[in-house]
């Protein structure tokens, strides 16, 4: 018998899952869900302590003599207040006590509710963290859940040890009612330290996919330890534009996995390096990775689950923990050969309108060598990613906080420490956004702006194509016509000004563009909305890769509709995967 309030059985599994067996517990009503629960299951060894006071001292001294993780419980209302004398001791000790506290929901604080204070509220000496769990009532509140308990479970060892909160919100109308439930089955995760023995981690035999996000350029030893593991293993490394990486096991394959070739080509385990990839496609396409594993190497050890699959977080420098896989032996690459088999079988060439794309497929073969390219969120990122550049030539965007403030501006400071070209292709909304940046006294010539003025933030009538006929996006969802043109403000603040309209009149200037000129120069290139959305549609479409799964998803969804489909996949994921 377990409670129907599903967060709470969360935590019990996981409790279990990290072998955290001592829990000392205070009685109340609001935890019962939690007494209920581990009372009655032979792995807990329990102890009752009435006074929360002297329940926290004598979670201490079980730690002292076992070692272990120790879990409390306690009541809403006071309970979690008087805590709190023990849990500083705690953290002064570094005691890694799990702090399992309950709580009202959150709509009651500070409404004169009964029981009901802010139970999150302890003195930042008393506990690493503290983290609240809401009640499971979707998809997404489930997996912060598990998010949220995983975290504050690694936690209390995390680097130097100490108690955490783990608030669970309680439903008084469901406070006790049980049911013959089963705990869910949880994926496990793991962090590894660079001094741990990581005796259990295998990539023997695996497939392995190394997605790099936006990294600056790699350094000597980096390089060497990636390198090297690539040889030593079955290695595919995915990279764009802003990895600045370009092994020889690297793929530049934004558009194979747009146009759905990721799904015949799904790794064993999943490594990622570097901060935001800022690539819908590659993260819709990890979304789906079935049964496979994630790893993590990062030096700040976070819990960052982009893709709902992570296993193992290595907290340590990337090239410390390509370099701790050393092997003699050199392996077979067949899956990078699939990899690369798929990306040489894409169309570049397909016939696109004038928009956004077709610059970008004109152009990227044309950005000289060692250049800095710069590309403003969405819309330009999308574009210029189906298209590989230069190896030699440096990446960037602002994918870390996703917003269209400052474009310009970074790109400027770039350009200050260079004498390469530096360009930025960017779109109306983000370019007048910033626009002051040009008048910035210490510029360069060598600064290039490709801006793709299409009349409003093109991004927003790419995602609303469907249903703009019932809903108006122009006037304040894409901001259409504020700005006009660049050209008086470019050319009043030094810029060599540039215009095109048409395909012939791009011609005329591209090559100006990528040259050397004694002005920094703006190209603003004007597109028509419709023209972004059939270019994307179309370079994607004309490539399309289907594979077996792909027509057997078309067979279902014919026979049992899309809400059957996405029942089913739910079904799948829940059942046999297992949740992460």
């Amino acid at each position: 018998m377990y409670t129907i309030q599903e967060n709470v059985r969360i935590v019990i599994a996981l409790l279990k899952q990290y072998n955290i067996r001592h829990i000392v517990v205070s009685p109340g009503g609001t935890n019962i869900p939690i007494s209920q629960a581990v009372q009655d299951d032979p792995f807990f060894i329990c102890y009752s302590i009435p006074d929360e006071r002297s329940a926290m001292y004598f979670a201490i001294g079980l730690y002292l003599q076992t070692g272990e993780i120790i879990a409390t419980s306690c009541t809403s209302a006071q309970a979690t207040r008087n805590y709190v004398p023990g849990l500083t001791e705690a953290f002064y000790k570094h005691v890694p006590i799990l702090a399992i506290t309950t709580a009202k929901l959150e709509r009651f604080q500070y409404q004169d509710y009964m029981q009901a204070p802010d139970q999150c509220s302890l003195p930042k000496d008393s506990v690493k963290a503290s983290f609240d769990l809401p009640p499971v009532t979707d998809d997404n509140t489930r997996i912060q859940v598990y998010h949220n308990a995983k975290d504050a479970i690694l936690e209390t060892k995390h680097r130097s040890a100490g108690p955490v909160q783990l608030n669970i919100r309680i439903i008084d109308a469901l406070q006790i009612q049980f049911e013959n439930i089963e705990l869910p089955k949880i994926r496990p995760l793991t962090r590894y330290m660079a001094w741990d023995e990581w005796s259990d981690v295998d990539l023997e035999g695996k497939k392995i996919l190394i997605v790099v996000g936006e990294h600056r350029p790699f350094t000597d030893r980096q390089l060497k330890a990636i390198d090297c593991f690539c040889e030593k293993y079955n290695v595919c490394v995915y990279v764009n534009h802003l990895s600045n990486y370009h092994g020889k096991y690297s793929v530049s394959a934004n558009l194979m996995v747009s146009c759905g070739g990721f799904n015949q080509l799904k790794p064993d385990v999943l490594i990622t390096i570097g901060g935001q990839t800022g690539d819908y496609a590659i993260y819709g396409a990890l979304n789906g990775l079935g049964k496979a594993e994630h790893w993590r190497v990062s030096e700040d050890g976070a819990y960052v689950d982009t893709y709902c699959h992570l296993t193992k977080i290595f907290e340590c420098p990337d090239y410390f923990f390509f370099e701790r896989f050393v092997k003699k032996e050199i392996s077979a690459h067949p899956y990078f050969q699939e990899w690369k088999s798929l990306c040489d079988s894409i169309n570049y060439d397909v016939e696109l309108p004038f928009s956004n794309c077709y610059v970008a497929q004109q152009l990227h073969s044309k950005i000289p060598a060692n250049s800095v390219m710069n590309f403003a969120i969405l819309n330009s990122l999308r574009c210029w990613s189906y298209f590989q550049l230069d190896p030699s030539i440096q990446g960037y965007a602002n994918v870390a906080a996703f917003g269209i403030d400052g474009c310009n501006s970074m790109l400027f400071g770039e350009s200050m420490k260079t004498d390469e070209l530096c360009f930025i292709v960017t779109g109306d909304l983000a370019f007048f956004y910033d626009m002051n940046a040009l008048g910035i006294r210490h510029l360069k010539k060598n600064i290039r702006i490709l801006l793709i003025n299409n009349n409003g933030g093109a991004e927003f009538k790419i995602m609303t194509r469907n249903w703009k006929n019932d809903v108006r996006v122009d006037d304040f969802i894409s901001a259409n016509g504020h700005n006009g043109n660049a050209k008086g403000w470019a050319e009043n603040c030094g810029f060599k000004y540039l215009s095109a309209s048409s395909k012939n009149e791009f011609e005329n200037q591209k090559d100006l563009f990528v040259s050397s000129c004694n002005q920094p120069i703006v190209l603003e290139v004007f597109t028509k909305e419709d023209d972004e959305v059939v270019a994307m549609k179309n370079l994607v479409e004309s490539n399309r890769i289907q594979s077996a799964q792909d027509h057997l998803k078309g067979m279902v969804t014919n026979l049992v509709g899309e809400k059957g489909t996405a029942y089913l996949k739910k079904y799948y994921e829940t059942n046999i995967i297992g949740i992460v």
